[in-house]
């Protein structure tokens, strides 16, 4: 019996070792274990089995090493995805994010920062390595040479794990979020995680590597009406902001079924209408800022009295969020710019600029062919997320360090981190104010983590106005670094008013996520801690002008992608909103938030998908009927901008209008 154990003992070792990590993992990252947990066992079991086959077929010292070496490796990627999810929030799709790894060098202090904050779990995910040393040392593990026929024997185990997999899969659900949708249809690589594990996630994303992710396909019958409706006001224009397209012509010339089921979705939106703030800022200058690791808790009247002046003399959002998207910054700027939701698993912006695809309905496409002069500029690398390819694609002639800023230097002569957001708009105002009409876009960077005052030379810069504040030094460092932009902003608009020319130019400023790394930070500012997974990214955005003799209080719910629709909407601008997953804030359609959890907010309800909870926001119950048509909705959106991207949709527009 013990030389039959010893037999199988590659296989008995990696079939342990494969479920202690997944499910170690899982309850370190969801506090328990799921339904779904048979698929977890199921897919690991396999794995193991494989690993076993590979590290048996030699001598067994050798053995040994193979299975020291895999176990090492393993061990290391949960550690490494517990630090991603640490500092990002998301797990790491590795072979889809082969494109931007090198910029994750730039994340050293951060992540270093993350590994003394998961120690415990990272000690419990290292485990196994001293383990096996000690038991092989010990004689109670050996690695002896198996058999080849035994070994087929646990290969053919392991497809049969595969199998009942498989099978279960299949004749379980197959709607929206299923564990059949999630695992076929690449919904999300964090749904992926936590239904199927780590190990099933980086196979399907080496899988999607090599031969394209699968397709999903729009719940067209299912379509929830959350999104568009009209009611006609005297003497103001409702009638919708769409264009003329000729959708039947695309329809018949579709060379595939995800042009056809794009064009079939778009046909059928009725889109958003037009209001009385259509046209309000019709031939203004536009300038449009993301900021850097903003957040709402930024403003203060007395700190910060430019972005206080901007934000409550302008429009007042009451309940505007900003996502956790997947690539941080970039991900953000996407969702601001292009009205789309990123794609999860890659970088959206970097994809769309290295494909060329057709980005029409940025502000730099739109403005430019009106004849403004368009300028983007950046006190950070000009090429940092591939911005060289995915800025002038969007219309921006473009401007950043190693292009154009001139960085300042410390006294070793290596250049400040972050730089200056004062700098950056010191050295692009005369570039760009004498030629109206103008569209400006800012990409900061002074707020940008860690907010340590050793070594953020922004908090440094700004600390003493922020010493005596009774906060951690952390939190004060963060409301140092952001005490750069309002330097920056103060510059702005007391340019914009001397030249005589505020009241015709709009300011647009949202950020490109809170500061996703520090919820210490946010939670301190609040005055208490903050619901993780919405509550947190409740954010300000400001739309202001110098013509606005009032302020417009809005207590829609609103979000990123909102902004590109709202501003082109108050821009006069012929767009068309079908086209759009955000919606024109000021127009009648009901409230819609989406998290990429794919927990959201609407007229109804904060349905919580990390809970499965639903808080009315009406005084009426919220039906399971609801909830479901307001997941096929959603599922629809995030599909939707996936298809869009993936086809360079919006190239299709021109040549079907009149």
């Amino acid at each position: 019996m013990k030389d039959r154990i010893s037999v199988f003992m590659p296989f008995c070792y990696f079939m342990a070792l494969v479920l202690y990590l997944e499910l170690a993992f899982h309850v370190v990252m969801f506090h328990s274990l799921n339904k779904d947990i048979v698929y977890i066992v199921l897919f690991s079991l396999s794995i193991a089995l494989i690993l076993g086959f590979a590290c048996s077929r030699l001598n067994p010292g050798t053995n040994y090493i193979l299975s020291l070496s895999a176990t090492v490796l393993l061990c290391v990627f949960f550690c490494a995805q517990l630090v991603y999810h640490a500092v990002f929030q998301k797990f790491l799709a590795l072979f889809s994010m082969l494109g931007v790894a090198d910029q994750a060098f730039d994340f050293m202090e951060v992540i270093s920062k993350n590994v003394l904050g998961s120690l415990l779990g990272i000690l419990l995910l290292l485990a196994p390595i001293p383990l096996l040393i000690i038991g092989y040392r010990k004689r109670r593990l050996t690695f002896s040479k198996v058999r080849l026929r035994s070994g087929l024997a646990c290969l053919g185990a392991a497809c049969e794990c595969f199998l009942i997999a498989f099978l279960l899969l299949n004749m379980g659900s197959q709607a929206p979020y299923s564990p059949y949708d999630i695992y076929y249809h690449n919904v999300s690589t964090d749904m992926t995680v936590e239904h199927f594990g780590v190990l099933s996630m980086t196979r399907l994303d080496g899988i999607y590597a090599i031969a394209g992710k699968p397709e999903k396909t729009l719940q067209l019958a299912d379509m929830a009406s959350s999104g568009e409706a009209s009611v006609t006001k005297a003497s103001v224009d409702t009638s919708p902001n769409a264009l003329d397209i000729d959708f039947d012509a695309i329809l018949n010339a579709a060379p595939d079924d995800d042009v056809r089921q794009l064009t079939q979705y778009f046909k059928e939106r009725p889109g958003t209408s037009k209001n009385e703030y259509t046209g309000m800022f019709k031939g203004y200058n536009v300038i449009f800022i993301t900021a850097e690791g903003f957040s709402r808790f930024v403003i203060d009247e007395k700190r910060t009295p430019t972005l206080y002046r901007l934000k409550n003399e302008g429009f007042v959002f009451e309940h505007y969020y900003t996502p956790g998207w997947y690539a941080s910054t970039s991900d953000g700027e996407y969702a601001n710019l292009t009205g789309l939701l990123p794609t999860d698993g890659i970088v959206s912006m970097k994809v769309a600029g290295e494909h060329g695809n057709d980005m029409r309905f940025t502000l730099g496409q739109q403005l430019k062919r009106l004849g403004y002069t368009v300028n983007g500029y950046h006190n950070n690398s000009y090429t940092y997320y591939g911005r060289d390819l995915s800025h002038p694609n969007m219309g921006y002639d473009w401007h950043g360090t190693g292009n154009w800023f001139q960085p300042e230097k410390t006294d070793s002569g290596k250049d400040y981190w972050p730089q200056s957001d004062l700098q950056l708009m010191e050295q692009s105002i005369p570039d760009y104010m004498d030629s109206e009409p103008f569209h400006t876009y800012y990409m900061t960077v002074s707020g940008h983590m860690l907010y340590d005052v050793s070594g953020n030379q922004m908090a440094y810069r700004n600390y003493e106005a922020v010493a005596d504040l009774p906060y951690s030094e952390t939190t004060k460092g963060y409301l140092a670094c952001q005490l750069e932009l309002e330097k920056g902003m103060k510059l702005l608009v007391s340019e914009l008013e001397e030249r005589g020319i505020a009241d015709h130019t709009v300011i647009v400023l949202g950020a490109d996520h809170i500061p996703y790394n520090d919820k210490p930070v946010c939670d301190e500012l609040a005055g208490h801690e903050l619901e993780p997974s919405i509550e947190w990214y409740q954010n300000d955005l400001i739309i202001w002008s110098g013509s606005m003799e009032e302020p417009v209080k809005v207590d829609k719910y609103c979000y990123d992608v909102d902004i590109l629709p709202t501003i082109s909407n108050l821009l006069g601008l012929d767009y068309d909103s079908r086209l759009m997953i955000g919606q024109d804030i000021l127009s009648d359609a009901p409230s819609l938030v989406c998290f990429p959890d794919r927990s959201f907010i609407s007229d109804k309800c904060i349905y919580n998908a990390s809970t499965g909870s639903a808080t009315p926001l009406a005084d009426e119950s919220v039906s399971q009927e609801y909830l479901d048509s307001m997941s096929a909705d959603i599922y629809n959106r995030f599909t939707v901008s996936e298809k869009v991207l993936n086809t360079d949709y919006y190239k299709y527009i021109e040549e079907n209008l009149p």
